[in-house]
């Protein structure tokens, strides 16, 4: 008699969790797209641009020289006026420069929360084509076992119609089932397409690069308490420290703007060529002439500061509100991954319990045929459906891993 060694849980569990060769693990690409993520790099490139805006209004305004000649010389009394030379230097009122500093500085320190909230982002975007991938390359090994299984099936079949003791249909059935699955294998392939395309997208590689996935995974469980997690979140996301940084940012828009509508201040002097006369000899005759000035600038028109000042704090108001709203859809995803976590974890219990009766029926069945050529149906009919269940139990194990993916989205450290 041809023995059939039917799946077992264990057996299942082994080939869902088996190591590829020559692959990759999760954290080596997470870290590759670290590196080489082009938004990434743009987004960095951006807050290195802003950094070098901070020296640019921290100085003061470029002086102004001057240079003058009189085509037409002005007769004074120590001689005619023919050249005059003159600079001129305006003050800001005491602080703006330094506020205009720091505004720039905390406009850059919002540019680099957005680093870290889209680096939290493109983590995820690549766990989940990861997990995808993952999902279809163990669906492929439960599959070809299960073709193996068939086969020696099959066997059986041809066993037990050579002697008399079964139909060929037997055999026509299982050469059925054996094709379908062969077919699923070719579906599964080309399956592997798309999140290889995402992932090798977001690494910036060729879009065919193979990637083989290393990572054994169990059940995920999510080891964080909620209520700890999102008051953790609430303080250290990137987005919402962002939205609190441009809070900041309009807060010091609006002191900058009092210190704008404060008068400035200019110092310059005046040099001016004087040529001696010729018809008299005065006391300091073609003394050259040295004028000193000041100036004062002052900001009579004040409407626009009025309106800049209500456009900051409506800003500030938005801001709130975004804050608020950003928050109130972290926790609501939050609650929906706990609980597609725990709904996966159910499944799983009941479809290794489900496995477990299966088997014991299959082993039954398989004695059956064996010694009676009866029972061939259910016999195939319980071997799809355990094929069914080791494929549901891999899909929960994904599904725990993408829920716990979920709620990492949103975790800094």
């Amino acid at each position: 008699m041809i023995k059939i060694h039917f799946i077992t849980l264990s057996h299942l569990l082994f080939f869902m969790w088996a190591t590829a060769v020559s692959a990759q693990s999760l954290d080596v690409l997470l870290k590759e797209a670290a590196d080489n993520n082009l938004e990434l790099k743009a987004l960095e490139n951006e807050y290195l641009a802003a950094l070098e805006k901070a020296p640019q209004v921290s100085e003061l305004p470029d002086p102004e020289l001057g240079f003058g000649a009189f085509p037409f010389p002005v007769e004074t009394r120590l001689g005619a006026q023919v050249t005059r030379i003159s600079a001129n230097q305006m003050f800001p009122w005491p602080g703006t420069l330094d506020s205009k500093k720091e505004l720039e500085l905390a406009e850059a320190k919002t540019l680099y929360e957005r680093i870290g909230a889209r680096s939290l982002n493109l983590f995820y975007e690549i766990k989940k084509p990861y997990f995808r991938l993952y999902e279809i390359q163990q669906s492929q090994s439960i599959i070809r076992r299960n073709i193996t299984i068939m086969e020696a099936l099959e066997r059986l079949a041809l066993a037990k119609v050579e002697g008399g003791k079964a139909s060929a249909a037997d055999v026509l059935r299982v050469q059925l089932k054996t094709e379908e699955l062969k077919q699923e294998l070719v579906i599964l392939e080309s399956a592997k397409t798309s999140p290889t395309a995402t992932i090798n997208q977001l690494i910036n590689r060729p879009l065919a690069t193979q990637i083989n996935i290393t990572d054994s995974l169990s059940f995920a469980v999510i080891p964080f308490n909620k209520n700890e997690l999102m008051e953790n979140i609430k303080t250290t996301h990137p987005m919402l420290r962002m939205f609190e940084l441009q809070q900041e940012l309009s807060e010091q828009a609006i002191s900058l703007n009092e210190l704008n509508g404060k008068p400035s201040f200019g110092v310059g002097l005046d040099y001016i060529m004087v040529n001696q006369r010729s018809d008299a000899e005065p006391s300091g005759n073609g003394r050259d002439i040295l004028q000193l000035r000041a100036s004062v600038k002052i900001p009579l028109y004040r409407n626009k500061y009025g309106a800049k000042e209500r456009e900051e704090k409506l800003k500030i108001a938005a801001l709130v509100n975004k804050k608020a709203d950003v928050f109130s859809k972290y926790k609501t995803t939050i609650e929906k991954a706990f609980a597609e976590n725990e709904i996966a974890r159910l499944k799983m219990e009941l479809y290794a319990k489900q496995i477990e009766i299966t088997q014991a029926a299959i082993n039954i069945l398989q004695t059956s045929y064996s010694t009676q050529g009866r029972s061939f149906d259910e016999l195939l009919q319980l071997e799809k459906e355990l094929i069914d269940y080791g494929l549901k139990i891999l899909k929960a194990v994904v599904q725990s891993h993408i829920a716990k993916a979920k709620v990492e989205r949103y975790m800094t450290g």
